[in-house]
């Protein structure tokens, strides 16, 4: 049995009942709703046939192609949350037809026998990263496209990790793997592809994307096809009100990394010293993502600049934290500063 909880967190992904697919974002959910963005669309046109069917789906490659939809189509699913502090997409857990739970998937792909080739990839990914990491299957999933049955040729390796210690582990074997040339970082070419696909949201300072991104072991080759992992330092939901969080809106600052030793997680996190607040209301004390292209950023002692929505989060003990979380919308960026250091 998973130790994963059946409740949806970061790596699942939702299909309701209209066979929209959404994906799941981070740990915190109202009772009842689930903090989801659309991924897949069924659409005629599209370019991706559901495995086993003949339906056809189209991605959204993009934050604003998704906001768009949620400012038309799926406009009811936006929710001003008051604990989380903003304006989230939460479809309601009534209206899934089914959760995809990654441990699970890939307990699928494991006994099936007939992954297709994406999938056996991602099979052999995953245990070569379990066996020197010394890590249970539940401890591993697959996420994206060969979770959902929509993987195409081209498709990537997408692999998930859960609880802290094992992210650690998987981390570390990683690492190694890349020492090893088990896994190799991105070529030009694909390096490329992955910098115009992200500047449609996130902009790059383009001389750093092309020096910096080679460095991360979390995203890469694996025998030719490119993989990405996310390590979620945690197994289930976290309690939905424990901490509360106040939009302060939008902020510009450039900082110190004082702390990168959250970095590789998702969410990741970066401490923040030297502050100088280029604009908003107040000066955080780290930097916060849900995205992917933002773990491994940035070392200790690194001066970067950055932009996201400013929020107080407040704990029952009457802890508070300013933090700016980076990458939830268009125009947010997180990238090396060019100014002198304290």
């Amino acid at each position: 049995m998973s130790m994963v909880a059946r409740e949806p967190i970061e790596g699942f992904m939702v299909e309701l009942a209209s066979g929209a697919i959404f994906e799941v974002k981070g740990l915190i959910h109202p009772p009842g709703r689930v903090v989801a963005y659309p991924r897949y669309l069924p659409d005629p046109k599209g370019d991706r046939v559901r495995q086993g069917s003949d339906v056809r789906y189209r991605k959204l490659a993009s934050w604003k192609e998704r906001l768009a939809l949620l400012a038309g189509p799926l406009r009811r699913y936006l929710v001003r949350d008051p604990v989380l502090g903003d304006v989230l997409c939460e479809p309601p857990l009534a209206e899934a037809k089914a959760i995809f739970s990654p441990v699970d998937g890939l307990e699928d792909l494991r006994r099936s026998g007939d992954a297709p080739g994406v999938g056996l990839l991602a099979l052999e990914m995953a245990e070569e990263v379990r066996a020197r990491a010394n890590l249970a299957w539940r401890e591993i999933g697959i996420s994206g496209s060969v979770l959902v049955g929509l993987a195409r040729e081209s498709s990537d390796i997408d692999l998930v990790f859960y609880g802290k210690k094992a992210c650690s582990e998987a981390y570390r074997a990683l690492k190694a793997m890349r020492e090893e040339g088990l896994t190799r970082p991105c070529g030009p070419r694909e390096l490329r592809a992955i910098y115009l696909a992200r500047s449609a949201d996130t902009p790059y300072d383009m001389e750093a994307f092309f020096s910096r991104e080679p460095s991360k072991v979390l995203q890469g080759t694996f025998k030719s096809v490119f993989y990405s992992v996310r390590l979620i330092p945690a197994v289930r939901q976290e309690p939905y009100g424990l901490v509360r969080f106040r939009n302060l809106g939008t902020a510009v600052v450039r900082a110190s990394v004082s702390d990168a030793s959250e970095s590789i997680f998702t969410p990741c996190r970066y401490g923040l010293e030297y502050v100088e607040l280029l604009s908003g209301v107040r000066e955080p004390e780290a930097l916060v993502s849900f995205r992917l292209r933002f773990c491994e950023h940035a070392s200790e002692g690194e001066l970067i600049e950055a932009r996201g929505k400013l929020e107080e989060a407040l704990w029952p003990d009457g802890r508070r934290e300013i933090r700016l979380v980076v990458g939830g919308r268009p125009g947010d960026y997180f990238t090396p500063s060019r100014a002198p250091g304290p």
